[in-house]
């Protein structure tokens, strides 16, 4: 390994130790301020903890591909067509139907089982 890879390493551990370092001081402040502070305050501290260490890490290597990552994966959830409110509404529709049916014909069947064996045995 060379000179620049070690200090490259060591920064990017000493970043996601960072990183760690402000989301649980977010979470420790929510708890010790328990008492003290409203509960908005207390989630804003917590979020401020969050957000800093989302920031840090974003400063990272791994970081920087994670957020391209969830970029590129809100772009195709844009892409995604949704169902209209009739297509919706016939598509329940011919579920109830079928459940109904698969219900009548599992019923006949219990019924028919049950008569055969009360025949033989009963």
């Amino acid at each position: 390994m060379s000179q620049a890879e070690v200090s490259n390493s060591i920064g990017e551990k000493l970043r996601w130790w960072l990183a760690i370092a402000a989301v649980i001081g977010g979470v420790v402040g929510n708890l010790y301020f328990e008492d003290e502070l409203k509960t908005i305050l207390r989630v804003l501290i917590l979020f401020g903890g969050i957000l800093l260490g989302a920031l840090i890490a974003a400063t990272t290597v791994k970081g920087r591909s994670f957020f391209a990552f969830v970029k590129s994966a809100n772009i195709e959830r844009q892409k995604i067509v949704w169902p209209t409110r009739n297509e919706t509404l016939q598509t329940t529709m011919i579920v109830i139907v079928v459940v109904v049916i698969i219900g009548l014909f599992l019923s006949l069947v219990d019924f028919f089982f049950s008569w055969l064996v009360g025949y033989f045995f009963g």
